[in-house]
Protein backbone atom coordinates (compact mmCIF):
# COMPACT_ATOMS: atom_id res chain seq x y z
CA UNK A 1 0.00 0.00 0.00
CA UNK A 2 1.44 3.47 -0.90
CA UNK A 3 1.90 6.28 1.33
CA UNK A 4 2.77 9.85 0.80
CA UNK A 5 3.14 12.82 3.58
CA UNK A 6 0.44 14.95 3.91
CA UNK A 7 1.43 19.20 3.68
CA UNK A 8 -0.22 22.43 4.63
CA UNK A 9 -3.28 23.20 1.62
CA UNK A 10 -3.88 19.77 0.37
CA UNK A 11 -7.07 18.69 -0.04
CA UNK A 12 -8.55 15.44 1.56
CA UNK A 13 -11.72 14.57 0.28
CA UNK A 14 -13.95 17.86 1.59
CA UNK A 15 -11.40 19.15 3.91
CA UNK A 16 -8.20 21.69 3.16
CA UNK A 17 -5.53 20.39 5.59
CA UNK A 18 -3.75 23.31 7.69
CA UNK A 19 -1.19 22.11 10.31
CA UNK A 20 -0.58 18.95 12.57
CA UNK A 21 -1.52 19.77 16.05
CA UNK A 22 -0.42 15.98 17.29
CA UNK A 23 0.82 12.77 16.41
CA UNK A 24 1.04 9.46 18.48
CA UNK A 25 2.38 6.00 17.89
CA UNK A 26 -1.03 5.08 16.21
CA UNK A 27 -2.21 8.63 14.62
CA UNK A 28 -1.50 12.05 13.51
CA UNK A 29 -4.21 14.69 14.31
CA UNK A 30 -4.67 17.69 11.42
CA UNK A 31 -6.19 20.83 11.91
CA UNK A 32 -8.58 21.18 8.93
CA UNK A 33 -11.55 23.24 7.33
CA UNK A 34 -14.56 22.25 5.60
CA UNK A 35 -15.72 24.54 2.76
CA UNK A 36 -19.13 24.84 1.84
CA UNK A 37 -21.40 27.59 -0.59
CA UNK A 38 -21.25 31.52 0.54
CA UNK A 39 -18.57 31.45 2.68
CA UNK A 40 -19.68 28.74 4.76
CA UNK A 41 -16.46 26.82 6.64
CA UNK A 42 -15.72 24.52 9.59
CA UNK A 43 -12.93 23.66 11.66
CA UNK A 44 -12.43 19.89 12.38
CA UNK A 45 -9.62 17.54 12.80
CA UNK A 46 -8.33 15.37 10.83
CA UNK A 47 -6.87 11.68 12.28
CA UNK A 48 -4.87 9.69 9.80
CA UNK A 49 -3.24 6.01 10.61
CA UNK A 50 0.27 6.30 10.97
CA UNK A 51 1.81 5.07 7.60
CA UNK A 52 3.94 2.39 10.11
CA UNK A 53 0.54 0.65 10.89
CA UNK A 54 -1.25 1.00 7.24
CA UNK A 55 -0.36 -2.24 6.26
CA UNK A 56 -1.28 -4.23 9.78
CA UNK A 57 -4.30 -5.41 9.31
CA UNK A 58 -5.06 -5.63 13.24
CA UNK A 59 -4.29 -1.97 13.52
CA UNK A 60 -6.39 -0.78 10.75
CA UNK A 61 -9.20 -2.82 11.60
CA UNK A 62 -8.98 -1.13 15.37
CA UNK A 63 -8.77 2.54 14.09
CA UNK A 64 -11.93 1.70 11.92
CA UNK A 65 -13.61 0.07 14.64
CA UNK A 66 -13.29 3.07 16.94
CA UNK A 67 -14.26 5.14 13.87
CA UNK A 68 -17.67 3.11 13.56
CA UNK A 69 -18.08 2.92 16.97
CA UNK A 70 -17.92 6.59 17.60
CA UNK A 71 -19.97 7.47 14.89
CA UNK A 72 -22.66 5.62 16.33
CA UNK A 73 -22.93 7.80 19.54
CA UNK A 74 -23.76 11.33 19.39
CA UNK A 75 -23.66 12.91 22.88
CA UNK A 76 -22.81 16.59 24.29
CA UNK A 77 -20.25 15.41 26.36
CA UNK A 78 -19.10 13.16 23.54
CA UNK A 79 -16.59 14.14 21.02
CA UNK A 80 -18.47 13.57 17.99
CA UNK A 81 -17.36 11.63 14.34
CA UNK A 82 -18.15 13.52 11.43
CA UNK A 83 -16.89 11.33 8.23
CA UNK A 84 -14.82 7.92 7.49
CA UNK A 85 -12.84 8.05 4.18
CA UNK A 86 -9.34 6.59 2.51
CA UNK A 87 -6.90 8.74 0.81
CA UNK A 88 -3.89 7.48 -1.27
CA UNK A 89 -3.74 4.59 0.53
CA UNK A 90 -4.25 5.92 4.11
CA UNK A 91 -7.29 5.50 6.02
CA UNK A 92 -8.51 8.99 8.02
CA UNK A 93 -11.76 9.76 10.15
CA UNK A 94 -13.17 13.64 10.46
CA UNK A 95 -14.13 14.57 13.77
CA UNK A 96 -15.03 17.43 15.68
CA UNK A 97 -11.97 20.24 17.02
CA UNK A 98 -12.20 20.40 20.74
CA UNK A 99 -10.09 23.36 21.73
CA UNK A 100 -9.13 23.16 25.35
CA UNK A 101 -6.89 21.25 27.82
CA UNK A 102 -7.31 17.56 29.03
CA UNK A 103 -8.78 17.52 32.74
CA UNK A 104 -5.25 16.56 33.90
CA UNK A 105 -3.44 19.55 32.20
CA UNK A 106 -6.47 21.70 33.61
CA UNK A 107 -5.50 20.19 36.96
CA UNK A 108 -1.63 20.76 36.30
CA UNK A 109 -2.23 24.23 35.65
CA UNK A 110 -4.22 24.91 38.77
CA UNK A 111 -1.62 23.43 41.12
CA UNK A 112 1.07 25.70 39.22
CA UNK A 113 -0.46 29.03 39.88
CA UNK A 114 -1.05 28.09 43.64
CA UNK A 115 -4.65 27.35 43.90
CA UNK A 116 -6.78 24.20 44.51
CA UNK A 117 -9.67 23.31 41.70
CA UNK A 118 -13.09 23.79 42.91
CA UNK A 119 -14.69 20.82 44.19
CA UNK A 120 -17.45 21.62 42.48
CA UNK A 121 -16.15 22.33 38.94
CA UNK A 122 -14.54 18.66 40.04
CA UNK A 123 -17.74 17.13 40.78
CA UNK A 124 -19.31 18.97 37.51
CA UNK A 125 -16.29 17.55 35.33
CA UNK A 126 -17.05 14.00 37.08
CA UNK A 127 -21.03 14.93 36.76
CA UNK A 128 -20.60 15.38 32.93
CA UNK A 129 -18.29 12.69 32.43
CA UNK A 130 -20.86 10.19 33.76
CA UNK A 131 -23.53 11.57 32.17
CA UNK A 132 -21.64 10.76 28.63
CA UNK A 133 -20.59 6.93 30.14
CA UNK A 134 -24.49 6.26 30.91
CA UNK A 135 -25.09 7.27 27.07
CA UNK A 136 -22.54 5.27 26.01
CA UNK A 137 -23.48 1.81 28.20
CA UNK A 138 -27.17 2.01 27.09
CA UNK A 139 -26.27 2.79 23.53
CA UNK A 140 -28.25 0.14 21.39
CA UNK A 141 -28.42 -0.71 17.93
CA UNK A 142 -30.89 -0.15 15.09
CA UNK A 143 -32.24 -3.41 16.47
CA UNK A 144 -32.59 -2.68 19.61
CA UNK A 145 -29.88 -4.59 20.61
CA UNK A 146 -27.83 -3.71 23.20
CA UNK A 147 -24.05 -2.52 22.02
CA UNK A 148 -22.27 -3.18 25.11
CA UNK A 149 -20.14 -0.32 25.23
CA UNK A 150 -17.83 0.06 27.99
CA UNK A 151 -14.90 2.53 27.33
CA UNK A 152 -12.12 0.78 29.74
CA UNK A 153 -9.62 3.83 29.36
CA UNK A 154 -11.40 6.99 31.70
CA UNK A 155 -8.51 9.11 33.63
CA UNK A 156 -7.86 12.86 33.49
CA UNK A 157 -5.91 12.28 30.26
CA UNK A 158 -9.29 11.42 28.61
CA UNK A 159 -11.62 14.24 29.44
CA UNK A 160 -11.87 17.38 27.50
CA UNK A 161 -12.78 20.63 29.09
CA UNK A 162 -12.78 23.02 26.34
CA UNK A 163 -12.19 26.97 26.45
CA UNK A 164 -15.90 27.39 26.24
CA UNK A 165 -16.70 25.00 29.57
CA UNK A 166 -17.79 22.20 28.15
CA UNK A 167 -16.84 18.75 29.34
CA UNK A 168 -15.95 15.94 26.50
CA UNK A 169 -15.26 12.18 27.01
CA UNK A 170 -12.84 11.34 24.22
CA UNK A 171 -10.17 8.20 23.20
CA UNK A 172 -12.67 5.18 22.58
CA UNK A 173 -9.51 3.41 20.97
CA UNK A 174 -9.67 0.70 23.61
CA UNK A 175 -13.92 0.62 23.92
CA UNK A 176 -15.00 -2.59 23.95
CA UNK A 177 -18.32 -3.40 22.48
CA UNK A 178 -20.57 -5.86 20.58
CA UNK A 179 -19.68 -4.67 16.95
CA UNK A 180 -15.75 -4.67 17.37
CA UNK A 181 -14.33 -6.46 14.84
CA UNK A 182 -10.79 -6.41 17.21
CA UNK A 183 -10.87 -8.31 20.63
CA UNK A 184 -8.35 -8.14 23.29
CA UNK A 185 -6.18 -11.17 23.26
CA UNK A 186 -6.04 -13.54 26.28
CA UNK A 187 -3.11 -12.26 28.61
CA UNK A 188 -3.23 -8.50 27.34
CA UNK A 189 -4.27 -5.24 29.47
CA UNK A 190 -5.50 -1.74 27.74
CA UNK A 191 -5.98 1.19 29.77
CA UNK A 192 -3.55 2.69 32.59
CA UNK A 193 -3.26 0.99 35.43
CA UNK A 194 -3.29 3.83 37.94
CA UNK A 195 -7.41 3.73 37.11
CA UNK A 196 -8.09 0.60 35.86
CA UNK A 197 -10.68 -1.73 38.63
CA UNK A 198 -8.90 -4.81 39.88
CA UNK A 199 -11.31 -6.88 37.62
CA UNK A 200 -9.79 -5.73 35.08
CA UNK A 201 -6.13 -5.23 35.78
CA UNK A 202 -6.89 -9.75 36.54
CA UNK A 203 -8.08 -9.66 33.26
CA UNK A 204 -11.93 -10.76 33.81
CA UNK A 205 -14.63 -10.28 32.23
CA UNK A 206 -15.96 -6.32 32.38
CA UNK A 207 -19.24 -4.30 32.88
CA UNK A 208 -20.09 -1.08 32.84
CA UNK A 209 -19.03 -0.87 36.41
CA UNK A 210 -15.56 -0.92 35.47
CA UNK A 211 -15.52 2.88 33.80
CA UNK A 212 -17.43 3.59 37.28
CA UNK A 213 -14.11 2.68 39.48
CA UNK A 214 -11.76 4.59 36.59
CA UNK A 215 -13.93 7.60 36.66
CA UNK A 216 -14.33 7.54 40.81
CA UNK A 217 -9.70 7.33 40.67
CA UNK A 218 -10.11 10.51 37.98
CA UNK A 219 -12.37 12.67 40.37
CA UNK A 220 -10.27 11.44 43.64
CA UNK A 221 -7.16 12.82 41.79
CA UNK A 222 -9.25 16.00 40.40
CA UNK A 223 -10.82 16.49 44.07
CA UNK A 224 -7.64 15.96 46.05
CA UNK A 225 -4.90 16.75 43.68
CA UNK A 226 -2.96 13.37 44.90
CA UNK A 227 -3.15 9.85 42.80
CA UNK A 228 -5.54 7.45 44.18
CA UNK A 229 -1.99 4.78 44.71
CA UNK A 230 0.61 7.18 45.06
CA UNK A 231 3.53 7.22 43.74
CA UNK A 232 3.97 3.28 43.50
CA UNK A 233 6.45 1.64 40.98
CA UNK A 234 5.56 -0.70 38.00
CA UNK A 235 4.96 -4.51 39.59
CA UNK A 236 4.02 -3.15 43.19
CA UNK A 237 0.97 -0.90 41.45
CA UNK A 238 -0.01 -3.99 39.39
CA UNK A 239 -0.06 -5.89 42.65
CA UNK A 240 -1.68 -3.43 44.52
CA UNK A 241 -4.62 -3.21 41.89
CA UNK A 242 -4.90 -6.60 41.23
CA UNK A 243 -4.84 -8.53 43.97
CA UNK A 244 -4.67 -6.52 47.34
CA UNK A 245 -8.07 -6.89 49.32
CA UNK A 246 -7.25 -3.93 51.31
CA UNK A 247 -10.30 -0.82 51.30
CA UNK A 248 -8.53 1.94 49.09
CA UNK A 249 -7.63 5.55 51.41
CA UNK A 250 -10.81 7.69 51.48
CA UNK A 251 -10.64 11.46 49.73
CA UNK A 252 -11.49 12.73 53.16
CA UNK A 253 -7.60 11.37 54.31
CA UNK A 254 -6.05 13.38 52.12
CA UNK A 255 -8.87 16.44 51.78
CA UNK A 256 -10.07 16.82 54.96
CA UNK A 257 -12.38 20.03 54.54
CA UNK A 258 -13.82 17.04 51.74
CA UNK A 259 -17.30 16.95 52.32
CA UNK A 260 -18.65 13.21 53.57
CA UNK A 261 -21.19 13.35 50.51
CA UNK A 262 -18.48 13.38 48.14
CA UNK A 263 -16.26 11.32 50.09
CA UNK A 264 -18.73 8.59 50.50
CA UNK A 265 -19.69 8.47 46.70
CA UNK A 266 -16.16 8.52 45.96
CA UNK A 267 -15.69 5.73 48.37
CA UNK A 268 -18.40 3.64 46.78
CA UNK A 269 -17.36 4.12 43.15
CA UNK A 270 -13.77 2.59 44.63
CA UNK A 271 -15.10 -0.46 46.04
CA UNK A 272 -12.77 -3.39 45.12
CA UNK A 273 -15.71 -5.89 44.71
CA UNK A 274 -17.66 -4.50 41.90
CA UNK A 275 -21.04 -5.82 43.49
CA UNK A 276 -20.88 -3.04 46.31
CA UNK A 277 -20.34 0.12 43.84
CA UNK A 278 -23.55 2.15 42.14
CA UNK A 279 -25.67 -0.56 39.70
CA UNK A 280 -24.94 1.81 36.95
CA UNK A 281 -23.59 5.29 35.76
CA UNK A 282 -27.22 6.72 35.71
CA UNK A 283 -26.77 6.23 39.35
CA UNK A 284 -23.24 7.89 40.05
CA UNK A 285 -24.34 10.91 37.73
CA UNK A 286 -27.54 11.55 39.63
CA UNK A 287 -25.79 11.18 43.66
CA UNK A 288 -22.89 13.65 42.17
CA UNK A 289 -25.87 15.66 41.20
CA UNK A 290 -27.31 15.17 44.15
CA UNK A 291 -24.16 16.32 45.64
CA UNK A 292 -23.89 19.21 43.90
CA UNK A 293 -27.18 20.63 44.95
CA UNK A 294 -26.11 20.35 48.67
CA UNK A 295 -26.26 23.71 50.41
CA UNK A 296 -26.70 25.81 47.29
CA UNK A 297 -29.36 27.05 45.55
CA UNK A 298 -27.79 26.33 41.51
CA UNK A 299 -25.82 24.29 40.03
CA UNK A 300 -22.04 25.17 38.99
CA UNK A 301 -22.36 25.68 35.10
CA UNK A 302 -20.84 25.25 31.98
CA UNK A 303 -20.43 29.42 32.31
CA UNK A 304 -18.65 28.77 35.75
CA UNK A 305 -16.05 26.24 33.73
CA UNK A 306 -14.87 28.62 31.05
CA UNK A 307 -14.98 31.18 33.29
CA UNK A 308 -12.28 29.09 35.46
CA UNK A 309 -10.79 27.80 31.84
CA UNK A 310 -10.19 31.63 31.08
CA UNK A 311 -8.66 32.62 34.56
CA UNK A 312 -5.84 29.19 33.91
CA UNK A 313 -5.75 29.68 30.74
CA UNK A 314 -6.37 33.44 29.52
CA UNK A 315 -6.58 33.74 26.05
CA UNK A 316 -3.60 35.98 25.35
CA UNK A 317 -1.95 33.13 26.19
CA UNK A 318 -3.12 30.57 24.70
CA UNK A 319 -1.07 29.66 21.37
CA UNK A 320 -2.71 30.39 17.70
CA UNK A 321 -5.46 27.99 16.84
CA UNK A 322 -4.42 28.16 12.85
CA UNK A 323 -7.95 29.13 12.26
CA UNK A 324 -8.39 29.43 8.21
CA UNK A 325 -9.99 32.14 6.66
CA UNK A 326 -8.55 31.49 2.89
CA UNK A 327 -8.83 28.40 0.86
CA UNK A 328 -5.56 29.53 -0.84
CA UNK A 329 -2.77 27.24 -0.16
CA UNK A 330 -0.20 29.80 1.07
CA UNK A 331 -2.49 31.29 3.33
CA UNK A 332 -2.46 27.71 5.22
CA UNK A 333 1.22 27.93 4.86
CA UNK A 334 1.50 31.48 6.28
CA UNK A 335 -0.38 30.15 9.35
CA UNK A 336 1.13 26.65 10.21
CA UNK A 337 3.97 27.88 12.49
CA UNK A 338 2.15 31.07 13.99
CA UNK A 339 4.77 33.00 16.56
CA UNK A 340 3.04 32.80 20.18
CA UNK A 341 3.27 35.46 22.46
CA UNK A 342 4.92 32.53 24.81
CA UNK A 343 7.63 32.21 22.10
CA UNK A 344 8.59 35.89 21.97
CA UNK A 345 9.37 35.63 25.81
CA UNK A 346 11.66 32.87 25.17
CA UNK A 347 9.12 30.39 27.57
CA UNK A 348 7.46 27.00 25.53
CA UNK A 349 4.15 27.70 25.02
CA UNK A 350 1.43 25.23 26.61
CA UNK A 351 0.06 22.89 23.80
CA UNK A 352 -3.35 22.77 22.33
CA UNK A 353 -5.05 19.85 22.86
CA UNK A 354 -7.63 18.73 21.00
CA UNK A 355 -9.85 16.67 21.74
CA UNK A 356 -9.11 14.07 19.02
CA UNK A 357 -5.74 14.14 19.32
CA UNK A 358 -5.67 11.15 22.16
CA UNK A 359 -9.01 10.34 20.84
CA UNK A 360 -8.32 6.26 19.99
CA UNK A 361 -4.53 6.73 19.54
CA UNK A 362 -4.09 3.24 20.63
CA UNK A 363 -0.76 3.67 19.28
CA UNK A 364 -0.12 6.32 21.61
CA UNK A 365 -0.89 3.35 24.12
CA UNK A 366 1.08 1.14 23.02
CA UNK A 367 3.97 3.79 23.01
CA UNK A 368 3.56 4.08 25.99
CA UNK A 369 3.17 0.87 27.63
CA UNK A 370 -0.55 1.02 28.16
CA UNK A 371 -0.91 -2.39 26.03
CA UNK A 372 1.09 -4.68 28.08
CA UNK A 373 1.13 -8.79 28.91
CA UNK A 374 0.25 -9.76 32.32
CA UNK A 375 3.55 -11.30 32.98
CA UNK A 376 5.27 -8.16 32.53
CA UNK A 377 5.60 -4.67 34.60
CA UNK A 378 2.41 -2.75 33.36
CA UNK A 379 3.34 0.90 32.89
CA UNK A 380 2.33 3.81 35.34
CA UNK A 381 1.16 7.19 33.90
CA UNK A 382 2.91 9.87 35.64
CA UNK A 383 1.67 12.64 36.31
CA UNK A 384 3.74 15.32 34.60
CA UNK A 385 4.91 18.74 36.14
CA UNK A 386 4.97 21.60 34.53
CA UNK A 387 8.11 23.14 33.01
CA UNK A 388 11.34 23.69 35.07
CA UNK A 389 12.38 26.87 36.57
CA UNK A 390 14.58 28.05 39.44
CA UNK A 391 12.01 28.30 42.69
CA UNK A 392 11.14 24.67 43.75
CA UNK A 393 7.51 24.36 43.72
CA UNK A 394 5.28 21.09 44.11
CA UNK A 395 2.79 19.68 41.77
CA UNK A 396 1.07 16.18 41.58
CA UNK A 397 3.29 13.52 42.47
CA UNK A 398 6.33 12.64 39.98
CA UNK A 399 7.49 9.18 40.45
CA UNK A 400 11.07 9.03 42.67
CA UNK A 401 12.72 8.18 39.01
CA UNK A 402 12.30 11.55 37.94
CA UNK A 403 13.98 14.91 39.51
CA UNK A 404 12.18 17.20 41.23
CA UNK A 405 10.60 20.00 38.82
CA UNK A 406 10.33 23.48 39.73
CA UNK A 407 8.94 26.51 37.94
CA UNK A 408 8.84 29.86 38.96
CA UNK A 409 5.53 30.38 40.95
CA UNK A 410 3.13 32.54 39.86
CA UNK A 411 -0.22 34.74 42.18
CA UNK A 412 -3.06 34.16 41.53
CA UNK A 413 -4.73 36.73 39.35
CA UNK A 414 -7.33 39.31 40.67
CA UNK A 415 -10.42 38.22 38.72
CA UNK A 416 -12.84 40.28 37.12
CA UNK A 417 -15.69 41.03 39.62
CA UNK A 418 -17.88 39.60 37.41
CA UNK A 419 -15.91 35.95 37.71
CA UNK A 420 -19.03 34.37 38.20
CA UNK A 421 -16.62 31.89 40.90
CA UNK A 422 -19.20 32.70 43.88
CA UNK A 423 -18.88 30.18 46.50
CA UNK A 424 -15.72 28.44 44.66
CA UNK A 425 -12.74 27.88 46.33
CA UNK A 426 -9.78 29.14 44.11
CA UNK A 427 -6.33 29.05 46.32
CA UNK A 428 -5.30 29.00 49.63
CA UNK A 429 -5.60 31.92 52.11
CA UNK A 430 -4.13 32.26 55.31
CA UNK A 431 -5.28 29.34 57.38
CA UNK A 432 -3.99 26.91 54.38
CA UNK A 433 -7.53 26.49 53.43
CA UNK A 434 -9.22 27.23 50.40
CA UNK A 435 -10.19 31.08 49.74
CA UNK A 436 -13.75 31.48 48.28
CA UNK A 437 -13.96 34.12 45.42
CA UNK A 438 -15.59 37.66 46.32
CA UNK A 439 -19.05 38.37 45.69
CA UNK A 440 -19.98 39.85 42.55
CA UNK A 441 -18.37 43.76 42.69
CA UNK A 442 -15.96 43.28 44.56
CA UNK A 443 -11.71 42.93 43.86
CA UNK A 444 -10.15 39.84 45.02
CA UNK A 445 -7.74 40.70 47.56
CA UNK A 446 -4.37 39.34 47.27
CA UNK A 447 -3.26 38.04 50.77
CA UNK A 448 0.18 40.20 51.70
CA UNK A 449 1.88 37.34 53.83
CA UNK A 450 0.93 33.75 53.30
CA UNK A 451 2.51 30.02 54.39
CA UNK A 452 4.92 27.87 53.23
CA UNK A 453 3.00 24.73 51.36
CA UNK A 454 4.71 21.71 51.78
CA UNK A 455 4.40 18.59 48.99
CA UNK A 456 6.15 15.76 51.25
CA UNK A 457 6.49 12.48 49.89
CA UNK A 458 7.92 9.39 51.55
CA UNK A 459 8.72 5.70 50.62
CA UNK A 460 7.18 3.76 52.72
CA UNK A 461 4.17 5.89 53.47
CA UNK A 462 4.01 8.28 57.02
CA UNK A 463 1.73 10.05 59.30
CA UNK A 464 3.08 13.27 59.32
CA UNK A 465 2.98 15.61 62.68
CA UNK A 466 3.48 19.06 63.45
CA UNK A 467 4.03 19.05 66.68
CA UNK A 468 0.27 17.44 67.89
CA UNK A 469 -1.16 17.85 64.17
CA UNK A 470 -1.90 15.67 62.30
CA UNK A 471 -1.49 17.01 59.12
CA UNK A 472 -2.10 14.01 57.19
CA UNK A 473 -0.75 10.39 55.32
CA UNK A 474 1.48 10.80 52.91
CA UNK A 475 1.90 12.06 50.04
CA UNK A 476 1.20 15.47 51.07
CA UNK A 477 0.39 18.30 48.62
CA UNK A 478 0.71 21.91 50.04
CA UNK A 479 0.11 21.54 53.12
CA UNK A 480 0.16 25.08 54.46
CA UNK A 481 3.01 25.63 57.40
CA UNK A 482 3.75 28.95 58.55
CA UNK A 483 7.30 30.17 57.10
CA UNK A 484 10.76 29.29 58.96
CA UNK A 485 12.90 25.79 60.00
CA UNK A 486 10.26 23.26 61.74
CA UNK A 487 10.93 19.11 62.66
CA UNK A 488 8.31 16.83 61.39
CA UNK A 489 8.04 13.52 62.92
CA UNK A 490 6.94 10.97 60.20
CA UNK A 491 5.24 7.85 61.30
CA UNK A 492 4.38 4.13 60.01
CA UNK A 493 3.55 1.76 62.91
CA UNK A 494 2.94 -1.00 60.18
CA UNK A 495 6.59 -0.96 59.40
CA UNK A 496 7.87 -0.02 62.79
CA UNK A 497 9.09 3.37 61.15
CA UNK A 498 9.10 6.33 63.47
CA UNK A 499 11.77 9.35 62.20
CA UNK A 500 11.97 13.08 62.39
CA UNK A 501 13.13 15.51 59.90
CA UNK A 502 13.75 19.16 59.65
CA UNK A 503 12.01 21.21 56.93
CA UNK A 504 12.80 25.34 55.66
CA UNK A 505 9.30 26.68 54.77
CA UNK A 506 9.66 30.02 52.70
CA UNK A 507 6.42 32.74 52.85
CA UNK A 508 4.34 32.14 49.51
CA UNK A 509 6.66 29.28 48.15
CA UNK A 510 6.27 25.53 48.16
CA UNK A 511 8.62 22.94 49.84
CA UNK A 512 8.93 19.57 47.74
CA UNK A 513 10.70 16.67 49.58
CA UNK A 514 10.84 12.99 48.58
CA UNK A 515 12.08 10.94 51.57
CA UNK A 516 12.77 6.94 51.55
CA UNK A 517 12.35 6.14 55.50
Amino acid sequence: MGFTAWSPGQRVGPYTLARVVASGGMAEVWEARLDGPVGFAKRVAVKRLMSSLADEPQFVNLFLDEARLMASLTHPHICQVLELGEFEGSWWVAMEFLAGHTAYQLMRETVKRGWRLPLELAMLIARDTAEALAYAHGKHDEQGQPLGIIHRDVSPQNVMVTYEGVVKLVDFGIAKAATRTVHTETGQLRGKMAYMPPEQARGEPLDSRADQFSLGATLFELATHTRLYGNLKEMDLFREVATSVEPLPRARSRLPELPESLDAIIARMLERDRERRFPTMTAVRDALTAALNEGTDSLPTTEALKKYMTACFPPEERPAMGLLTSSTPSSFQSQSKPLDPAMRRGVKPRPVVVGLVVLGLLGAALAGGLVVRTLDAPRVEPVAPPPPAPTVVATLEVPPSEPVITVEPEPAPTLPADAGFEGLDLGAGEDGRPTPATKAGAARPVAKKKPGLLSLQTTPWSIVYFGAKNLGETPLVNVPLPPGTHRLRLVNDEQKVSTTIEVEMKSGQVTTKRLKL
